[in-house]
């Protein structure tokens, strides 16, 4: 895409999602499809990456809130924003979104009868391989190595019967020096075409079919931030820490672990910079301090 071509883009898509309060007729998954376009083009101009990395942050976090880490949905917007970190090089914080979807696979979701608490075989697999990918760009590993040698173990053993999992290995026979990276798995590819809305997904009248019900006023969903990300805005302009320009404590991303970069806190946009303290943990989920 030139230049040009994705100025428009981003501005287009901005419109879209900065007047997504006011569509009420929108569904959610209409919502969330812009976000993610929005996300990409956003990122494709080199200026506004650390934006596009908050907002992605901020979108995940938001869903993980409301259906749960191992929802399609929620899945898809991870996946995005491991691809970003991995672009931009921040390969522990990519380890980290993959451990904690690999994890909520083995000891369960966030105990919400109304979300995802399993994962498709494939989906697993892709999870653990690209877990592996951050291993070999990182060199080595941001916790104990018996932390996931525990985890993909247990992974092995859920899905023994499965194809594919029989050449799965165990960590330790992970070697970043024998074995070099891919040069494309897990990285942010620019998607072929724009589109938001698939043609499968509508049905005989046109209308998207999703998850009906799930309208406004605030979608009847428990977001944890009031406007979804797009209070970011605020604390670039105004020099906040931001993860994509090295933000951390002292300005060092390898400083902060990835359950800390892994979600933004829950604040609105305008009480300053988000808070670097860690938050609590439930079944591997973060929680509101």
């Amino acid at each position: 895409m030139g230049i040009k071509t994705n100025s428009l883009c981003q501005w287009l898509l901005d419109l879209l999602w900065s007047s997504r309060e006011v569509q009420k007729k929108w569904e959610t998954d209409t919502i969330i499809a812009i976000g993610h376009r929005f996300v990409q083009a956003r990122y494709l101009n080199k200026d506004h990456r650390s934006r596009a990395i908050r907002l992605c942050e901020d979108i995940s976090y938001n869903l993980r809130r409301v259906w749960g880490s191992l929802d399609p949905k929620t899945l898809e917007m991870s996946d995005l924003l491991s691809e970003l970190y991995t672009s931009m090089g921040h390969y522990r914080e990519a380890q980290g979104v993959h451990e904690n979807i690999l994890r909520l696979v083995v000891e369960g979701d966030d105990g919400d009868d109304r979300t995802v608490d399993t994962m498709a075989s494939q989906t697993a697999l892709k999870h653990v391989n690209l877990l592996k990918q951050s291993f070999l760009r990182l060199k080595g590993w941001d916790k104990s190595a018996a932390t996931y040698r525990d985890l993909v173990d247990a992974l092995r053993q859920m899905y023994k019967a499965e194809p594919g999992w029989k050449d799965v290995h165990g960590v330790e026979t992970w070697d970043f020096n024998k074995e070099k990276p891919s040069e494309t798995l897990g990285n942010f590819v620019a998607p072929k075409d724009w589109e938001f809305v698939k043609p499968e997904d509508l049905d005989e009248k046109g209308e998207l079919t999703g998850r009906k019900g799930l309208r406004r006023s605030g979608m009847n969903m428990k977001r944890a931030t009031s406007n979804w990300g797009i209070g970011e805005v605020h604390r670039v302009s105004h020099g906040s820490p931001s993860l994509a320009n090295g933000g951390g404590e002292n300005g060092d991303v390898s400083s902060k672990s990835p359950v800390d970069t892994h979600k933004p806190a829950v604040v609105e946009r305008d009480e300053g910079p988000r808070s670097t303290a860690k938050k609590p943990v439930a079944n591997g989920v973060n929680v509101k301090a």
